[in-house]
């Protein structure tokens, strides 16, 4: 990306985030496609077992671009789940997964309209001292500028905040960049699953890092 992208923070995610965060999954084939009730449960801070979500979130600077974003925008009367529970990430009473991804997108504009842009989020999982990273993506057109080291970095500091002292992970074998990177982080192959996952079928390599 160019310098139309200069500032990039690295921060909790909000219901405000979860379109984009959403579309981002969608758009890259290694990610888990998740539907809203899944981002919501990571978002709700009462729920167990704990989750850790986190976007890296950047300024946009080009008018157009801010235009651009909100061609599709619906307004807020569209979206019928009610913003203050799905603020706090509080799946509303008799809501659907429609009605979830109507004030998502609806808060996601928001977003936009104040200037930033979602390119990458992280989840992981607490169990007591140990975590699970269930999941990193950075979208396509803002790969390789260093935003998954960013995001991994973060999380690994809030997760030590959290007392854990080990993350697990899984990823497939044919996936030979994303090894390459958590191996770079310190993470060491403790096994494999074989035929793990499926679409294609293939084996998942099961990685550890132990915080020192």
């Amino acid at each position: 990306m160019s310098s139309s992208w200069p500032k990039v923070r690295i921060r909790r995610m909000t219901a405000a985030d979860l379109q984009q965060a959403m579309g981002i999954a969608a758009s890259l084939k290694e990610a888990p496609h998740w539907p809203p009730a899944a981002y919501l449960v990571a978002l709700d801070r009462s729920a167990l077992p704990l989750r850790v979500a986190l976007v890296a979130a950047e300024v946009i600077e080009k008018r157009q671009a801010l235009d651009e974003s909100q061609e599709d925008c619906p307004s807020g009367a569209q979206a019928r789940v009610d913003p203050a529970d799905f603020m706090r990430g509080l799946p509303p009473p008799r809501s659907s997964p429609s009605d979830a991804s109507a004030a998502a997108k609806a808060q996601a504009c928001q977003s936009q309209r104040a200037g930033t842009v979602v390119a990458g989020f992280a989840v992981s999982c607490v169990l007591g001292t140990e975590a699970e990273l269930e999941t990193i993506a950075v979208a396509t057109g803002s790969q390789r500028r260093g935003l998954g080291g960013r995001l991994m970095a973060a999380m690994a500091a809030e997760l030590r905040s959290h007392q854990v002292t080990k993350v697990h992970l899984e990823v497939r074998a044919s996936n030979l960049a994303a090894l390459a990177f958590y191996r770079a982080f310190g993470f060491q192959e403790k096994g494999r699953r074989p035929r793990y996952y499926r679409d294609p079928v293939e084996d998942a390599i099961l990685l550890s890092l132990c915080f020192e």
